[in-house]
Formats: structure tokens, C-alpha cells, sequence
């Protein structure tokens, strides 16, 4: 099983998120402990060689390192 290592800002910015949305990320980047693997890996921009995965209006960015995944982004899915 693999741990999951949220950095604080983006812990921060979770927090600011409507209730919908967190539970949505939050529901799906649990699933990472049992399948870290699952989402596919960016192989161009800023996120490259990142696996990522859609929450609703969110797109989030993580790599995978031994069994520990480290989220690294949460970038809008699109611009207003």
C-alpha cells in the first residue's frame, strides 16, 4: 500500500475548495494508495513525466516514487 504525501499549500487550497470538489479529489487520490499507478503519465509541459488525473474542475498532478506518491499540482481543468 502506498502512502500519500500532500505538501501544505496545496492542503491550504484544498481547504478553500467548495465541499464537492475536495471530496471528489480526496475520493480519487485515496484510490492511489491501492493503485498508484493507475492514471497515465504526461510525457510534455510543465507536469512532464507526472501522472495526473480529473476531479471534476480540477486536474491533479503526482509522481510516484518507491510506494510513496507525492502530489506536486492541482491546476484548474480550465480557465474562467
Amino acid at each position: 500500500m502506498a502512502g500519500v504525501v500532500w505538501p501544505e499549500s496545496i492542503l491550504q487550497l484544498l481547504l478553500e475548495l467548495p465541499d464537492y470538489d475536495r471530496n471528489l479529489i480526496l475520493r480519487k487520490a485515496d484510490a492511489l494508495q491501492h493503485f498508484p499507478r493507475m492514471y497515465p503519465v504526461r510525457s510534455t509541459g510543465r507536469f512532464r513525466n507526472h501522472r495526473w488525473f480529473l476531479a471534476g474542475k480540477w486536474i491533479v498532478y503526482y509522481r510516484l516514487v518507491g510506494k510513496t506518491v507525492y502530489v506536486r499540482g492541482l491546476w484548474p481543468a480550465r480557465i474562467p
